[in-house]
């Protein structure tokens, strides 16, 4: 099984930028007009990250269905059990400095508010990111899943409001 590394998002500021522009112009001319985000820990400044890009694509609902087809003709499918009627996720393969995940989320669900709001919080409260930090820390040399199930319940108890995680 995988296990994660952690390091300094700064280290991969100039890779993450270029990769922004260039996923954002190639979901752009898929799906135009739609809205693109950089979120993700790359996105914080101060945070440390597994080293990948994350990008958020809102879309109405009612473009939901043909931006999932149009995304799945540019990215692979990623975690479908976690799919839902407003989230999709994908990867694209041949990314790897940085790797890129491609959230798709109906704007205004329940789903799009897991997103800019998390990301928004840490750069908001720099108590909260050093919390954040060191979970992370805590992580490095962990197993992927284990990773991911501690992360998320950071994420949620931030989202629910619990700013002590």
């Amino acid at each position: 099984m995988a296990v994660v590394r952690i390091r300094p998002a700064a280290e991969l500021r100039l890779a993450v930028a270029a990769a922004i522009a260039a996923h954002s112009a190639r979901i752009g001319a898929a799906l135009p007009g739609v809205e693109i985000e950089h979120v993700g820990s790359t996105a914080i400044p101060g945070a440390l990250t597994k080293g990948d890009l994350d990008l958020l694509v809102r879309v109405p609902a009612t473009r939901f269905a043909a931006a999932v087809a149009a995304l799945r003709d540019l990215y692979a499918v990623h975690q479908p059990e976690n799919w839902t009627p407003t989230y999709a996720s994908f990867v694209d393969g041949d990314s790897h400095d940085p790797p890129v995940g491609v959230q798709l989320a109906v704007a205004g669900s329940s789903d799009d508010a897991l997103f800019a709001p998390f990301r928004d919080a840490l750069i908001a409260d720099p108590a909260l990111l050093a919390q954040y930090n060191a979970l992370k820390l805590s992580l490095d040399g962990a197993e992927y899943d284990r990773y991911t199930d501690a992360k998320g319940a950071f994420v949620e108890r931030v989202l629910a409001g619990g700013a002590q995680a």
